[in-house]
Parts: C-alpha cells; structure tokens; sequence
C-alpha cells in the first residue's frame, strides 16, 4: 500500500506552534494589514475586516486562537480564513511570504530576549557587587594550575564575574541592536511587486530601520549564529563561576556551604550535601556549545538550502534562552545565602607560600639587585623549607639569612619585621593598591565604578524597554482609531 499523507514529522517541522512568537507574528499580522490598507494595496473594507478579526483574535486570546487554528507563522490568516472566509482571511498573504514571517519573527524574539537577558545578567552584576561589598575583608589563596598562588579577597573573584557579566551584557546589547532591523517585505528573496510600504511595518514595530537588501533579509542567517555565540560566552561565563563556588564546596577545601535549597540529598548515604544546583549550572556551557554547534551546522551551504532543518536550531535557541533566564534569576539568591569559612580561607591563603613573591620584593628594594635573581633565591628557600618541614608561619629571618649564606649571596638580608609582613596575606593584599587590584583602596574604586555602570546599563535598558512598548501602544493606537473612523489614514 502506498502511503497518502506525511509523516508526522515533516508537519511539525513546517506547523507548530510556538507560544514565545505567537504575540510577535501577530503584531507583524497587525502592522502588516495597516500598511496595505493605508498604501491602498488592499481596498479599505477587506483590510478593515482583517483589522477586526485580529483585534477579535486578541480579546479572546491570541495565544488560544493561533493555537486552534494549528499553530505555526501563517496560524493567524489560518484563523481568519475560518472565521471571516477565504476571501477576507487569504488576502493577509498578500505581498508576503513565509521568510518573511519567520524573519521578523526570529528578530522580534531575539530582540525581546537580548533585553530579559539583560535584565537579568544586570540583577546579577548587582548581587556580585553587594557579595563584594560584604568580603572585601575576605582573603584566600588565588589558584593557577589548580596550585596556590597568590591571596586575594573574595571581592576581588566577585568583581571579576561582574565585569565579565558586563561583558556579557554588552554583546548581547550590540547582538539586540543588529537584530533590531525589520526584514519585513522582503518576500522569500525579490520583495514584491506592489507599492508597499517597508519602512512603515519597521516603525509600526518599533525597528531601528529596514534591512536593505531583500535577498540579505531573507536569506542571510548570520544572525543565528551570532546569537548562539553571544548565549555560549554567557553560560561559560556562568558555569566557570558554578566550578570555582563548586570546588571550594568540596570537603577537602570547605571553604563555602551552600544553602539547603540548593543541594540535592543522597538515596543512600543521608550525610551527603550534594550540589546539584552547581553541577547544572556546570553543564550550561555543554548545552550552549552543543546549540552553537548545531546553528553553525545548519547554516552551512549556499544561501537558501537551510530552510526546514533551522526549526531544530530555533527550538534549541528557544530553551536555551528560557533556561538560562531561569538560572539567572537564581544566583543572586545564592550569592545573598552561601556561607563562606574566612577564617579557614585566610588560614589556607597563609599555609602554602602564597605570599612569598612579596619576599623577592622586599630583597629587590633593600638589596637592589635585579629581580630574576632575587626570584631564584626565594624559589630555592621556600624549596629548602619544605624539604625542612618548615611551614611559613615557623620561618624567621635566620632561616633565610643562613640560606642566603649557603647559597654565597653573603649581601642578601632580611630581619623578622619585614619577613613576616612579606609572608602575611593580608598585609600583601593591603599593599595591592595597583588600579584594579585587591587593595582596600582600589576595590573602593572598582565598586564605585561598577555602580555608575550599573546605573547606566539600567538606564539603557529601560531606555529600550520603553521604546518597544511605546512603539507596541502607537501600533494598537492606530488600529484603534483606524477601526473608529473606519479609513485608513
């Protein structure tokens, strides 16, 4: 027997619905029969009647009615063909096609995502700020190599992840400001031979302006891309937070406690704390790669074969926003409850010669000798010690000295004063009042300008915010009227 129909999932590639776009489609529905009536494409009494079915469709739901009507980009001519006839509900096609459709849908979310993204990478930037403020004090030992390196204060780790996180928020910014170009009235690739109007759809939705090129606005994907690869520096930014709080969370460092909503409990073992809550955030940067992966997959080839298998990156897209925005909303909760041991991190930051750069130091600026060789002292004498099993908090100057002597650098002292000032990791933090370092100063400095920036980045997107919305109330406002006067302007 042959068989008659599709399968399944050809259907759902081309017609599903998708609740994140229904109000953007429909909007574009909106401004599109507005621009025939008004260019007199349309005549006045068939666009009319689109105007009111779609105003119809709002009061009962839009979401319900594009929803019964299948779902999918063309959802809501589907609607109006049921309800007013196909002569009425057919002519919203005019002068359009599906690349137009999924276009200006794509940018419409992607715009709209770019600002909740940003609003809550901003609560975020706030969260580390005020962690910051509260451990500017508490000082443990920085790691290269998964080794001790230098002390730095927990201010000084939550300052990074801010000005990474506005890092982030700056590309997803200029990411928002590309996508916020219309496309619409391109057609599938040519645009159309009626006289309609682009640049009147772009403003009506609250675009920038018109991509010029027909064929760039349907066809061109980069776009895609550039946003799967903004989302990906953000989850990575957000998961190698999750590792560093993940580590320090583990029984042999025990420098952090998680508060309880965030641990998942053992079926076997009841003194497990687990931490589920990090290990998904963890897994952020595998979820990201894989859609980047998939969108720079699908967007291979000649321009216009990638065109059912996109559905797959989109939907992607789509959940990785949503989860993203999820965790998110979190962490500042998070950073607000974690609990951090200062007295065991100042301890640690003290046990493992953390400090002892600060020693070469104090031999180049008493000594003044060249700092290579004062480094190969130092490098020899801590080696020494801890053959020695003498621990930083047991060394005094005689024990440098008597190295120093052994090793024919007759020249070369210290006293106790300054050893035990160069060993102690506070008072090396305290001397780091370089621009951007951990010094009390300079984190005063670096909190003060984290401020304003939060300032203004919350401006900008309120700024934004308004525009899209005043944009939305001048579209309703001109249908409202329209339908009052019953003429297009």
């Amino acid at each position: 027997m042959t068989r008659q129909t599709p399968p399944a999932y050809m259907e759902a590639y081309k017609e599903a619905f998708v609740a994140e776009t229904a109000e953007f489609i429909h909007a574009y529905d909106t401004a599109h029969v507005v621009m025939l009536g008004e260019a007199g494409v349309l005549p006045a009494e068939t666009a009319l009647a689109l105007l009111d079915g779609l105003a119809e469709m709002e009061r009962a739901g839009i979401a319900v009615c594009r929803s019964a009507a299948g779902g999918g980009n063309h959802a809501g001519e589907r609607h109006l063909t049921a309800t007013l006839g196909a002569s009425v509900g057919g002519a919203i096609g005019l002068a359009r096609s599906s690349g137009d459709l999924s276009a200006i849908s794509f940018r419409m979310y992607a715009r709209d995502a770019a600002l909740r993204l940003r609003r809550r990478v901003l609560l975020l930037r706030r969260a580390m700020l005020a962690f910051s403020a509260s451990h500017r004090d508490s000082v443990f030992a920085g790691n290269t190599h998964g080794q001790h390196a230098q002390p730095i204060t927990f201010a000084l780790w939550a300052m990074m992840y801010h000005d990474a996180l506005a890092r982030d928020g700056e590309r997803l910014a200029a990411f928002g400001a590309r996508a916020n170009w219309c496309p619409a009235g391109a057609g599938i690739m040519a645009g159309t031979g009626f006289p309609i109007n682009r640049k009147r759809v772009a403003d009506l939705l609250g675009f920038d302006g018109v991509i010029p090129n027909t064929l760039d606005a349907a066809l061109s994907h980069d776009l895609e891309i550039e946003y799967a690869s903004v989302l990906n520096a953000l989850c990575y930014t957000l998961s190698r937070m999750a590792e560093d709080v993940f580590m320090w969370n583990t029984t042999e460092h025990s420098l952090v406690t998680l508060p309880d909503w965030f641990i998942g409990a053992s079926s076997m073992m009841p003194q497990k704390r687990n931490p589920d809550g990090l290990q998904d955030l963890r897994n952020l940067s595998a979820q990201s790669q894989a859609a980047l992966t998939m969108v720079m997959g699908t967007e291979r080839g000649p321009t216009g074969y990638a065109i059912i298998e996109r559905r797959n990156p989109d939907r992607a897209l789509r959940a990785l926003t949503e989860g993203v925005i999820e965790r998110l909303e979190v962490l500042p909760d998070l950073l607000a409850e974690m609990r951090i041991d200062t007295e065991r991190a100042e301890a640690h930051a003290n046990a493992n010669w953390a400090s002892v750069t600060d020693i070469a130091s104090a031999i180049v600026t008493l000594n003044g000798i060249e700092w290579r060789r004062a480094h190969h002292i130092v490098k020899g004498f801590v080696r020494d010690c801890i053959a020695s099993g003498l621990a930083p908090s047991e060394v005094t100057a005689d024990h440098f000295n008597a190295y120093a002597s052994r090793c024919g650098e007759f020249s070369v002292l210290l006293n106790d004063a300054i050893l035990t000032r160069a060993l102690d990791a506070r008072a090396f933090i305290n001397r780091r009042e370089t621009f951007g370092g951990p010094g009390p100063e300079a984190m005063e400095a670096a909190m003060d300008s984290a401020t304003h920036r939060i300032a203004m980045e919350a401006d900008n997107i309120d700024d934004l915010a308004a525009r899209f919305a005043k944009a939305a109330e001048s579209l309703a406002a001109v249908v409202s009227s329209t339908l009052k006067t019953r003429k297009f302007a």
